[in-house]
């Protein structure tokens, strides 16, 4: 019996060592998604979003488009027919503008607003009460399409806005579905190229804040990915929203993928690539705003949803009066939110050994103390951070 019990140290080694194997084989198959309760996916090379903090004020935490070339309207200076669609992660807690009736009193996502006359018209697409809202203003006329869904709730959101120009049609599809309606201003409303202005951010398509920094203004704090602009009305009833990247088809004026993960350029993977931008950090640095938090993971575009269709004509180059000092449109008094202070972090693993489950922060709020957690549609986890979580399991069989 002595003999039939005795542990060989050979024996114990190689079976430590098979464990170790099978432990690690597990925690790289749950980084291929299969997690109970986890949304787990692998990224695409490079596949990150872009984070803004709703700091603004100092022209800065933002990223800047130009309308034109010079004398030459760019690709992405829309002003006919046009769709707008990108993805948003927010909390309403980082976004808090109440309800409102302008689109210039939201947190703002895209501002492509001027100050004063002269121009053929302008657009803006904000968060107020937690809903979106999307406004187009030719001279005094400025209604806005508003959304009945909250899109602040800590979870990827796909969002379109659609503008036909014949009737002035504006709406708004929340994950594909149809969110709000409203009828505004007809014609074109691209930026006029050669305005003469004494404001240098007008003639720029700006991302995550007020433009001009006015007084009060209150800027976007979350994140956004994969943005398409489109010449066409992509979307005339609800759909199924994408899951992978949008594709640059030939309705796609200008396209974000917001995959350079690093440093202040932000490339336009539209034909051409003739809608570049820049990002303008706050302080702190660049590497602050590029978020490996994505909607999707290692996926190639997704199809397109509507037939191409020509971009819209260049808008004219020619010059007009210099516009008046005062903005076509002041936003509130209200004081701007304070900028969060942490991109979001690597969640911290709870003991597997004592079958304890794990939850996800998933975005770093700007409020002291306030975070929102769980499982957003399509957060995913990359193959490292699921290792991470594993890190306790190999330290009992080891």
């Amino acid at each position: 019996m002595q003999e039939l019990t005795r542990t060989d140290p050979r024996h114990s080694l190689s079976l430590r060592r098979a464990l170790l194997s099978a432990a690690i084989t597990l925690a790289l198959a749950l980084g291929l998604g299969a997690y109970p309760g986890v949304t787990v996916t692998t990224y695409a090379d490079g596949g990150t979003s872009l984070r803004f903090f709703g700091s603004g004020t100092t022209d800065s935490d933002r990223v800047k488009i130009p309308l034109s070339n010079g004398a030459t309207s760019r690709p992405v200076n829309v002003g006919d027919d046009f769709s707008i669609e990108f993805w948003m992660l927010a909390t309403a807690a980082d976004n808090a503008a109440p309800a409102c009736d302008e689109w210039y009193y939201g947190n703002i996502i895209i501002d492509r607003d001027v100050y004063g006359a002269g121009d053929y018209g302008d657009y803006g697409i904000a968060i107020c009460n937690g809903r979106l809202v999307f406004g187009v203003a030719v001279g005094s006329d400025d209604p806005i399409a508003k959304g009945s869904s909250s899109v602040a709730d800590g979870r990827w959101h796909h969002i379109a806005v659609t503008r036909k120009s014949a009737n002035g049609q504006l709406r708004i599809y929340v994950d594909g579905k149809l969110d709000g309606e409203l009828s505004g201003p007809t014609g074109r409303i691209d930026y006029k190229v050669g305005r003469s202005t004494s404001y240098p951010n007008d003639p720029f398509l700006v991302l995550g804040a007020e433009k001009h920094d006015y007084d009060g203004s209150l800027y976007y704090d979350g994140l956004i990915d994969d943005l398409r602009i489109s010449s066409s009305l992509r979307y005339t009833a609800a759909f199924t929203p994408p899951s992978a990247p949008h594709t640059a088809d030939g309705s796609t004026v200008a396209l974000y993928r917001f995959d350079e993960g690093s440093g202040t350029s932000v490339g336009d993977s539209a034909a051409g690539g003739a809608s570049p931008g820049s990002l303008s950090p706050r302080s702190g640095g660049a590497a602050q705003h590029w978020s490996a938090d994505v909607p999707f993971g290692n996926v190639s575009p997704s199809p397109s949803t509507s037939p191409s269709s020509s971009p819209s004509t260049s808008p004219s180059s020619s010059p007009s009066t210099s516009p008046s000092t005062s903005p076509s449109s002041s936003p509130s008094t209200s004081p701007s939110t304070s900028p969060s202070t942490s991109p979001s972090t690597l969640p911290t693993p709870k003991p597997i050994c004592s079958a304890a489950t794990s939850t996800r922060t998933i975005l770093a709020s700007a409020t002291p103390g306030a975070t929102a957690s769980g499982t957003p549609i399509g957060s995913p986890l990359n193959v490292a951070q699921s290792f991470y979580l594993f890190l306790p399991l190999l330290a009992c069989i080891v």
